[in-house]
């Protein structure tokens, strides 16, 4: 699953082509953060219809996995950068450029979460993460597990130690405003835990008054939407990375190195082998994932469900679902090589960082009061025609960029920073030489 590249260094097309179908899946999830106001987790109506469904099928099927994807994958091209670079001779300068690519790379992430008005970008994250990965570059596929696989399990108690405290400050608010119906004198800490409960009353009682505020600020114009998204941007980086995100990054991506230097991503495993990772991931991640949901539903959305998804279960159902989807990819690569769809897919993850932030400066035409002011104005189920429409555009546009240049616009202008030097752009024909 080789082919050459624009410098006569190998590609992987496998790489390439899970690039592309992670790049285009992500946007599933993401289009509702762009359009919708706090509506990535929860449908904006729980009445059973289109928006519902729409939700549902969302968190059973892919929720967390094309992420997931694109984060093994960006574990995976750091082996493959490193080995380029002691392919082409430059193995002495090797960590130098890997820092500058890395440093280049979140500050890239700054301009999509704050410029492109994109408070959920993983760019930052990647970067943060990309600064610890250098070191496991050569460890042999067992030690990338060990390393991985504590770290993955960290995230979830992590989640779990959140949610529990959580409970527990629930609980103690709940039983002080039940001592103070009753007329007991509250001392000091029963009367924090008071407050505490009355301001989270309060706040799911404006939850409504905040979505609409959020999205008349998204449309009244570019500066509007700037101050909005900025203070979510910030918080995402700032409180969410570490607690939350930088141990499932890294994770991810040192199992991705894993799968990488065992031969899984290049499809030199064995169909049986392929097929036991596809039948294994999606019982686990879709039975995890469908009591999710339905815990959610019955619930009727409440605080304690939501949460406990969120924190609680979350990875353990992501993490089989990926590793499935992956393995269905792969073999379907194996089943039908060189097909034409394929080729689309290795263009769009070929300009895999182009393609993600033209996520971010269309939806910020689209959504925003910098253009078309449609945040809030579209259902979750019609998002999705949006998302097909950036799909076909995509899928078209990426396979003609490159028959006429090299790399990307984004991808030509991170290894010339990173290098210090213009890079060739254009492909010359012999015939035009």
């Amino acid at each position: 699953m080789t082919s050459p590249g624009a410098t006569g260094s190998p590609r992987l097309d496998s790489i390439d082509a899970l690039r592309g179908v992670a790049l285009l899946g992500i946007l599933l999830m993401n289009i509702t953060g762009f359009g919708l106001a706090d509506a990535y987790e929860v449908p904006t109506s729980a009445t059973p219809g289109p928006e519902l469904w729409a939700w549902a099928a969302e968190m059973l099927l892919v929720e967390g996995t094309m992420r997931g994807l694109f984060t093994l994958l960006f574990g995976a091209s750091v082996v493959l950068y490193v080995q380029g670079l002691e392919r082409a001779g430059s193995g002495a300068q090797a960590a130098g450029l890997y820092y500058r690519r890395t440093v280049w790379l979140l500050l890239f992430g700054l301009c999509n979460a704050y410029v492109l008005v994109w408070s959920g970008d993983i760019l930052v994250w990647y970067g943060v993460a990309g600064l610890f990965l250098y070191a496991f570059r050569n460890l042999a596929p067992r030690r990338l597990l060990v390393c991985a696989i504590p770290l993955l399990c960290l995230q979830t108690l992590v989640g779990i130690a959140v949610y529990s405290a959580e409970q527990d400050s629930v609980a103690r608010g709940e039983r002080a405003y039940l001592l103070q119906a009753q007329g007991v004198a509250l001392d000091e800490a029963q009367g924090a835990d008071l407050e505490a409960q009355r301001e989270r009353l309060e706040a799911v009682a404006a939850r409504p008054s905040e979505r609409l505020a959020k999205s008349e600020a998204m449309r009244a114009g570019y500066a509007s939407a700037f101050r909005e998204n900025a203070a979510e941007a910030w918080y995402y980086q700032t409180v969410f990375l570490p607690k939350f995100a930088l141990c499932e990054c890294l994770g991810m991506m040192l199992l991705g190195m894993a799968l990488l230097r065992s031969g899984a991503l290049t499809g030199e495993w064995s169909v049986r082998r392929y097929l036991l990772m596809l039948g294994s991931g999606w019982s686990i991640g879709l039975l995890v994932n469908f009591l999710e949901v339905r815990h959610q539903i019955l619930s009727g959305f409440s605080d304690d469900a939501v949460m406990s998804a969120w924190l609680v279960t979350y990875d353990l159902g992501r993490i089989p679902l990926t590793l499935g989807h992956l393995a269905c990819i792969l073999l379907l690569l194996k089943a039908t090589p060189g097909a034409q769809a394929w080729a689309a897919l290795e263009s769009v993850g070929r300009m895999a960082l182009t393609n993600y932030l033209a996520h971010s400066i269309i939806a910020l035409f689209l959504f925003t009061g910098a253009g078309l002011a449609l945040y809030g104005r579209l259902q979750r189920h019609e998002l999705y025609y949006v998302v097909l429409a950036i799909w076909l555009l995509q899928l078209a546009w990426s396979p003609w960029w490159l028959k006429r240049f090299r790399y990307g616009p984004m991808e030509w202008l991170w290894r010339s920073l990173t290098r210090r030097e213009r890079q060739p752009w254009r492909i010359v024909s012999a015939g035009s030489q």
